[in-house]
């Protein structure tokens, strides 16, 4: 069976809408995990996140840096001089 037979057959499989909503919060919980870690391992710089965030949310403004870093770890992994001096 050539690449392109397996190819067809498997895009020709019909998935509900329950079925890519599960798929994606699956692949959701790998992303959150790394995410936290992350930002669980660099606090220095959650911290200076949160000194940011400070003058928007007084009240909730460490809460809100953790899931900023915990959702875009890869952007500050990835461009650490861009994202956070």
């Amino acid at each position: 069976m050539s690449m392109r037979t397996r190819t067809r057959s498997l895009l020709s499989k019909r998935v509900s809408v329950a079925g890519m909503i599960e798929f994606g919060l699956w692949m959701a919980i790998p992303y959150v995990v790394i995410g936290l870690a992350w930002a669980f391992f660099n606090v220095e710089k959650v911290r200076h996140v949160e000194d940011l965030l400070q003058t928007a949310f007084p009240a909730g403004g460490g809460i809100a840096a953790y899931l900023l870093m915990a959702g875009l770890w890869p952007l500050f992994v990835l461009v650490p001089s861009v994202c956070v001096p």
